[in-house]
């Protein structure tokens, strides 16, 4: 029954993008129309607000070894490649002007 009803909540509700306030709310009403009990109404509770953060994490991760992805295709230097040409430069300039 339990694992029964966290699918069903997972597909009804999107885990990935509810709210833990959405998440409440909803565990309330099942406890609230008597489909689950007060305990087992905790567990799903804890359940969905932890694989909603995993999820929400997941996310997070993923954009950002896309967003990663992107910028080395587009040819866009790391910060660290960024820092290193600054640096470059700035010795150059200090050669250059130590010779004139």
């Amino acid at each position: 029954m339990e694992d029964t009803l966290k699918n069903l909540l997972y597909q009804g509700l999107g885990v990935a993008v509810i709210t833990k306030e959405k998440i409440e709310k909803v565990v309330a009403e099942m406890v609230e129309k008597g489909k689950v009990t007060q305990e087992e109404g905790k567990k799903v509770y804890d359940d969905l607000t932890s694989e909603a953060h995993k999820a929400g994490v997941e996310f997070k991760n993923s954009a950002k070894e896309t967003a990663r992805e992107w910028i080395e295709k587009a040819g866009i230097p790391s910060r660290e490649e960024f820092e290193a040409l600054k640096n470059r430069i700035a010795e150059l300039e200090k050669k250059v002007n130590s010779t004139e």
